[in-house]
């Protein structure tokens, strides 16, 4: 039996709804709807509203004599990866004049550690490096 062609463009543009998110609409026979049936979600759309502006630091003419914080991010929680511990040897062998201190920020990435940037501040840390690395 071969489909009415009307039938058949209907199937495909709700299939292509459906595959694009879109859901269509079907008419429904009761208006009322339960309560313990409805959905709260949350609008996941960017607010217009810029974050405020915070110039970059000016650039170091050189580390010699500077100290560079190396800041694992946390990115996935599991207590660090083994990149800044290298790059740490790497300053003490190659650049011996930079203190290099490793730290790994608590919680995750998304997490603020302001005892770990309080301490950086109150070290007079020069410059860090933040970063995630696996």
């Amino acid at each position: 039996m071969k489909p009415k062609p009307l039938l058949s463009s209907c199937l495909l543009v709700a299939a292509i709804l459906i595959l694009s998110g879109i859901a269509p609409v079907q008419a429904q026979r009761d208006t009322a709807v339960s309560k313990d049936k409805l959905v709260t979600v949350l609008n996941p759309a960017v607010t217009e509203k810029l974050a405020a502006r915070v110039p970059l630091a000016s650039r170091l003419n050189s580390l010699e004599g500077k100290t560079v914080y190396l800041v694992d991010l946390n990115y996935e929680g599991i207590g660090g990866t083994p990149v800044m511990v290298e790059m740490q040897a790497w300053f003490a062998r190659n650049m011996p004049g930079v203190k290099a201190i490793y730290k790994l920020k608590r919680g995750n990435y998304v997490e603020d550690d302001t005892a770990l940037w309080k301490e950086i501040a109150a070290n007079k840390g020069n410059a860090a490096i933040l970063g995630v690395a696996g």
